[in-house]
């Protein structure tokens, strides 16, 4: 089983242990100065424990004068960070993993308020994904930039790294030479393909000159832009994969896309299947003779090795798979595929990173925590704890409270198991959130929590059971807000699961859905699908449409609304639901509206459900509310909410 995966590989004069990568994602566990803290390395760590053949760090900063992207990033522009390197290099060498620093320079992507010299620089005039102005860099900056990629690749070497990759996609500073649209230069940097691509021969000489012909050097190249017929595409891209091989590069990570396009994904949201860019990399394979990483949207070993067979691949990289469980790899090995907590492509390390302000994930609370938790205490001894609703809150702090040795009891009182994810797997795309509920059930199995499905105990029936303590995690429902007259009674009103769920099958009909997070974009979606011919209307408050969903996530369903033909209106805020009508005002101005419609679909969000009320507090000294049951949220609020309850038991 996982032959392939688990053979030895080589990238020039390395070898692997195994063909698993984890490939870069910002961790922002660093000190501001750009070296490592103890959650850094404990990070990292429990990676090569779990058994990873490659550990390709975060982005590594080159050029701390014009290329910050965030405030905790690892700076390889400092020599006096090699030691704190060397810390890192320490710590993951005693599993047998090897270890790359990625370097890059963002470009106009770096962020104007932590780079200290600006304008920012990029191949010519641009505006920046946080919106910083850059100026087209000259000559003598270009070289500078060269140098220091040379410069930061030696120190790494220095602190006892494996190899470095340079990164070359996603539109920062050496993707800017490569795109068209980006290259607008006529020097000897811009125009044809032999020029665009200089600078990336320019720092593969550099680094061959401060570090040796036998230092492992690894490009990662967006091998089509997927942003129309302006940018580059794969045929392009390949002709730049054997440049990079004539060059003396030692392999080629193969990524995509990288600009704020709809249309461009270099991480993929839920919506994308395993394996849907695996034909880049096998077209890069069948060009090249050096070895070729790539992601390809791997999560389950069993698809990883499936690749390697078919000669898609000859590394099976991941960065998400390995935050939602560190230990995937040696799970693999040891046959446990079921025991691996699977990553759902939920884009929540991204989303919430303004929460932590580091890396989290929505199904493994532990990461990015890694040095601050203690072992999980074993001191249950056999108590019991109840919990009530088996969502993602509940199951999750189910299985923690078994894992501590308590004796768990958790009622559902559907036949199933789920919570509001039951719902939301039935939106368009979302299948993967089964997997979640397959991972959570079998968990909790695993680790001895009893379920008792289709019951929804009384109180007495409680107090009867004399429970250590009661975990609350009844969920919610939807927001019916008093301040919007007329909407309790009207008849036109319904919510989101009633139109998920199919109860509510609206066809034909002029519908306005209020409030455009990620399940009022997913409820306008299935309305306005192309067999419910409805119309179908967006109101949001906000000036921006979905507000505080992620841009991936918000980009692959909007794509698909524009499509429908959906319409969106931002500032405008519902006050009113009468009899075949809506009145809505301008959220800034005042101004009111009013349209007719046939439906409204009102998506504001939920309120806990409370259907003890206080009577629990009857049963026990000690109960907690958890999940929506507490406050409505995500995944992740759940999934944090039932794990750090548990803990505190």
């Amino acid at each position: 089983m996982n032959q392939k995966l688990f053979s030895p590989g080589q990238i020039g004069t390395l070898t692997l242990p195994n063909r698993i990568v984890m490939t870069a994602a910002a961790a922002s566990l660093s000190e501001p100065d750009g070296t490592m803290t103890e959650e850094m390395l404990v990070y990292y760590e429990a990676r090569a424990k779990g058994g990873v053949g490659l550990i390709i760090t975060e982005m590594v900063c080159v050029d701390q004068a014009h290329g910050v992207l965030y405030d905790r990033e690892l700076n390889a522009d400092r020599e006096e960070n090699v030691a704190s390197f060397r810390q890192l290099a320490d710590r993951i060498h005693p599993y047998g993993t090897k270890i790359f620093a990625q370097l890059f320079h963002p470009g106009s992507n770096a962020d104007p308020k932590l780079t200290p010299v600006l304008p920012l620089l990029s191949a010519s005039k641009a505006r920046g994904k946080k919106r910083g102005e850059a100026r087209e860099a000259t000559r003598e900056e270009i070289r500078e930039i060269v140098e220091k990629f040379g410069r930061a690749a030696e120190r790494v070497k220095r602190a006892g790294f494996d190899g470095v990759e340079i990164h070359a996609g996603h539109h920062y500073f050496l993707h800017s030479f490569l795109s068209p649209v980006t290259n607008h230069r006529t020097d000897e940097y811009g125009g044809s393909l032999e020029n665009r691509t200089r600078i990336l021969r320019e720092i593969v000489e550099a680094i061959r000159a401060t570090c040796g012909k036998d230092f492992p050097l690894m490009f990662r190249v967006s091998l089509e832009e997927y942003i129309g017929r302006e940018g580059y595409h794969a045929d392009t891209g390949i002709k730049i994969c054997r440049m990079l091989e004539r060059w003396g590069v030692d392999a080629i990570n193969v990524t995509a896309s990288g600009t704020d396009s709809k249309l461009s994904q270099s991480v993929e949201p839920m919506n994308y299947l395993q394996g849907w860019r695996k034909h880049l990399p096998k077209a890069v394979k069948g060009t090249v003779s050096i070895p070729v990483l790539s992601v390809a949207l791997i999560r389950d070993p069993a698809y990883a090795e499936k690749l390697l067979e078919e000669g898609v691949l000859d590394f099976a990289g991941s960065v998400r798979s390995h935050l939602a469980d560190p230990e995937w790899a040696r799970k693999a090995r040891e046959g446990r595929t079921e025991d691996i907590i699977p990553c759902i492509s939920c884009m929540a390390c991204f989303e919430k990173y303004e929460v932590d302000r580091h890396i989290t994930c929505a199904v493994n609370p532990e990461t990015g925590y890694e040095a601050s938790l203690p072992p999980l205490k074993e001191d249950g001894e056999g108590r019991l704890v109840v919990v009530l609703g088996a969502g993602p809150g509940g199951m999750e702090a189910a299985w923690i409270a078994a894992r501590r040795g308590f004796r768990v009891v958790l009622f559902e009182k559907a036949d199933v198991p789920g919570g509001q994810l039951r719902l939301a797997v039935r939106t368009p795309r979302k299948e993967k959130i089964q997997w979640l509920i397959d991972s959570l059930v079998h968990r909790c199995a695993q680790a001895g929590v009893e379920f008792r499905y289709g019951c929804s105990p009384t109180v007495e029936e409680l107090k009867a059971m004399a429970p250590y303590a009661v975990l609350d995690a009844t969920g919610g429902h939807p927001a019916i807000p008093a301040s919007i007259q007329g909407a309790a009674e009207s008849p036109m009103v319904c919510t989101p699961p009633e139109i998920i769920s199919g109860e509510a099958a609206i066809r034909e009909e002029s519908v306005v859905v209020v409030g455009s997070g990620m399940t009022g974009l997913e409820t306008a979606e299935i309305l306005s699908e192309r067999e419910n011919n409805n119309a179908v209307m967006v109101l949001e408050a906000a000036p921006r449409l979905a507000p505080g969903v992620q841009g991936s996530n918000r980009n692959a369903v909007t794509a698909i609304l524009e499509i429908n033909n959906v319409v969106f209106l931002c500032n405008r805020t519902l006050t009113k639901v009468g009899e075949g009508r809506i009145w809505f005002c301008d959220t800034k101005t005042g101004e009111e509206y009013v349209y007719p419609c046939d439906r409204v679909v009102l998506s504001l969000g939920t309120v806990p459900n409370a259907p003890y009320g206080e009577a629990l507090h009857d049963v026990c000294q000690r109960v907690y509310s958890i999940g929506d049951r507490a406050k409505g949220g995500q995944i992740w609020d759940a999934v944090r909410s039932g794990y750090r309850t548990a803990l505190t038991l």
